[in-house]
């Protein structure tokens, strides 16, 4: 999804704080859509504290559970997209009914939950600026650090598969659809420097979900300076599975090696791998 350039708000004076005053783009936003998705069945609290739950998402329309409608009323996806387009915009929102329609509130909490977005002021505003650049969230509950987790997670995997809908794991070369392949990063993200947490292209590959991503991120396997895959010996696991799939890993080519990517497979080989 391409970057959109901010396009400053009529009358900033009005905005209370926030991006509407940088001259960077902001971050590329979800679709309304696939962002009301990722929230089915998780809570989500607006301003005033009071709990929001999404509990199915049908053509145009996402079904929300409030304390008045346990049973959930229908509200348009349009309402939460227009909001997402506002943000996308001038950095920052009303949350107004003037600005957002009358469920405001929920479309409000729906758009805190994006990576570097908060709440603010009086009246409320939510602000967008740069995603965290640590692994925690401030917010009042960690289903909501776990949405922003998976929107991240998300991007990047897209990103990394440059709008494939499948693509190959880069340390075992098999095929598969992006839903078995993770972002995995090279370098523990929470290792990072800020540059390194940027430099997307380089410190994240493509892992599936069938072996390669935990025995990576537990370091059973690594890639050594010759950009091939090194597994601690097989015989050190009971036959089966795990030990054919380290035997069949061992000297493959990854293809995530380059003189960029280098350095992060260095720390991983230092760090965690378990020779």
């Amino acid at each position: 999804m391409a970057m959109v350039e901010r396009s400053g708000p009529a009358d900033t004076s009005e905005r209370l704080e926030g991006p509407a005053s940088r001259a960077d783009p902001l971050p590329a936003l979800p679709k309304a859509v696939d962002l009301l998705r990722a929230l089915i069945g998780i809570d989500i609290r607006t301003v005033s504290g009071k709990p929001n739950t999404i509990l199915a998402v049908r053509g145009d329309i996402v079904i929300v559970r409030t304390e008045r409608s346990p049973e959930g009323e229908p509200v348009p996806v349009s309402t939460v997209q227009k909001g997402l387009n506002l943000l996308a915009t001038q950095g920052s929102v009303r949350v107004t009914p003037g600005e957002l329609g009358h469920r405001s509130s929920f479309v409000g909490a729906v758009l805190a939950v994006l990576p570097g977005a908060r709440f603010t002021g009086k009246p409320t505003v939510v602000v967008l600026g740069e995603p965290p650049t640590d692994d925690h969230h401030n917010g009042p509950v960690d289903s909501t650090a776990q949405v922003k987790i998976r929107l991240e997670q998300g991007r990047l995997r897209s990103r990394l598969a440059r709008g494939r809908t499948s693509a190959r794991c880069v340390l075992c070369g098999d095929l598969f659809p992006l839903d078995f392949l993770v972002a995995a990063h090279i370098k523990k993200r929470a290792a990072c420097s800020d540059d390194e947490r940027r430099d997307l292209g380089n410190v994240a590959m493509l892992a599936c979900t069938f072996g390669c991503d935990a025995l990576y991120e537990s370091g059973w396997i690594t890639v050594d300076d010759n950009g091939h895959v090194r597994t601690r010996p097989p015989d050190e696991v009971p036959q089966g599975s795990m030990r054919d799939r380290l035997s069949r890993l061992r000297g493959r080519p990854c293809t995530a090696y380059t003189s960029s990517s280098a350095p992060y497979f260095e720390w991983h080989r230092t760090m965690i791998f378990k020779a």
